[in-house]
């Protein structure tokens, strides 16, 4: 099973090919260019360097938010694109999910967060044990003061995985809350190969995906704009 999964969800992007679970060419790029400039590059080189075109590939993936809208259309139009006509699944993978996947630690509470400004972060919880990843809440947008209300008891370790980490790691220290560490810096962002790895064990049991028409966004929260414009209705 040859998968190749997609990340735009966020300021880092990247595209990563796995076969049987191995990955075996990966392209990521966190230099501030619009992904709209950079992911069909970065795909084009993953795929070449595996020694594939888009036919040889077997199923879709892609990370479906939370994180940027934009981000996540640029992702999922191309993915939509690629997998036209083909008939071959598509896998929407929570971004959050793909993030805990990158960590897999056991004996910790995996805590993926990315920024979502005003002081909140978009956020879940896991834990990985015998190979297995739980989910212990759904796909969030949390203020970091509630997040820490909600961890803050808690016995196991808190990893901090994201591009919030850095923001959340603030808010803990002003609390003076010391039972959090943050992942390594050079996988602290999001990564195309944990959306393929998600997809590859979502296929392994019995998952069958989807197909590209049906891929949707998982935004969690109305735009900016959106929620400005129903600001200003509730004024009326």
């Amino acid at each position: 099973m040859t998968i190749l999964g997609v990340e735009s969800s966020a300021v880092s992007a990247g595209a990563a090919v796995l076969k049987d679970g191995k990955i075996i060419s990966e392209s990521y790029l966190n230099v501030g260019l619009t992904h709209s400039e950079t992911l069909m590059t970065l795909v084009d080189t993953c795929l070449k360097n595996a020694g594939l075109t888009a036919d040889g590939i077997d199923a879709f993936a892609v990370s479906k938010g939370p994180g940027s809208f934009t981000g996540i259309r640029i992702g999922i139009s191309a993915v939509k694109g690629m997998c036209f006509g083909s008939g071959k699944p598509v896998y929407g993978i929570s971004t959050l999910e793909a993030m805990a996947y990158g960590a897999a630690a056991e004996d910790v509470i995996i805590c993926p967060v990315m920024d979502a400004r005003c002081n909140q972060v978009y956020n879940a919880l896991f834990t990985f044990n015998n190979k297995k990843l739980t989910r212990l809440c759904p796909d969030r947008a949390i203020k970091l003061n509630e997040l820490y209300d909600e961890i803050k008891n808690t016995d196991k370790r808190i990893l901090l995985i994201g591009d919030g980490s850095d923001i959340t790691k603030k808010y803990f220290e002003e609390q003076n809350f010391a039972n959090f560490s943050v992942f390594s810096e050079i996988f602290k962002f999001q990564r195309a190969c944990g959306v393929a790895f998600a997809a590859f064990l979502r296929y392994n049991e019995g998952d069958s995906g989807e197909t590209g028409d049906a891929l949707q966004p998982a935004y969690l929260r109305l735009a900016q704009a959106e929620r400005e414009r129903q600001q200003r209705s509730e004024k009326k």
